[in-house]
């Protein structure tokens, strides 16, 4: 874990790859934990408070965000929740991506049992819109096949809403093969999915933070 960022409102960390942001049912490493032990341990806080305002997925990496005090959860949890906060993601996929810039809309359904989501019809029973953009920055022509780097800027904020629209589009991220990838991902066996940027206006001051992913300009295929 990476602190990009700290006041007395928030705690700005590099989440890594592969570990998930909470405590799971297998007990493994998690990322609130880490930053908890780095205020008590690092900072001398004793029993530190944060607060868990967004989430990423385990397989993502990038910004994520802590609330330092009961008040600053309350606010935001707010700005989250009402999309008040700017958030954009950089992800490698399978396929050159024809369309340098689109807007996506599509109807999303979870299944909690298999922890997954699928693409609905806009009239089923308790689906969610998803919209996202996405622009297209470089595209690989490999021996191996064609890999495109895309930026997404979410609307929403839907459970696994990146990884299945994208992969609706017929480009699933690099090493997602949960979401149809057909191919590994060079970077620790993982999917390119990253969090790089995110904004927002709280407590009277403008927060903006940036992150690169470690797979950027790395696109070996294994």
């Amino acid at each position: 874990m990476k602190v990009i960022f700290e006041d007395k409102h928030i705690l700005v960390v590099e989440k890594p790859q592969n570990i998930p942001i909470q405590r799971d049912r297998k007990g493994s490493v998690n990322l609130l934990d880490q930053a908890l032990d780095y205020l008590e341990f690092s900072c001398g806080i004793d029993s530190p408070y944060l607060g868990l305002v967004h989430r990423l997925d385990r397989h993502t990496g990038g910004i994520v965000v802590f609330a330092k005090h009961l008040q600053a959860t309350r606010t935001l949890s707010e700005l989250f929740a009402s999309h008040m906060v700017n958030k954009q993601y950089l992800a490698r996929v399978e396929g050159e991506v024809k369309s340098n810039h689109s807007k996506l809309t599509h109807y999303l359904l979870p299944d909690p049992s298999k922890n997954s989501v699928s693409v609905v019809s806009r009239g089923v029973k308790g689906v969610k819109e998803a919209i996202l953009d996405i622009t297209v920055t470089s595209v690989y022509h490999l021996a191996e096949g064609d890999l495109s780097d895309v930026i997404i800027k979410l609307h929403t904020g839907r459970q696994h809403q990146i990884r299945v629209q994208l992969s609706a589009l017929g480009h699933p991220i690099l090493g997602d093969e949960k979401y149809g990838a057909h191919w590994s991902s060079a970077y620790r066996n993982s999917m390119t999915l990253w969090s790089t940027s995110l904004s927002f206006n709280a407590f009277g001051i403008k927060y903006e933070f940036h992150s690169s992913p470690p797979f950027e300009g790395n696109w070996k295929i294994l």
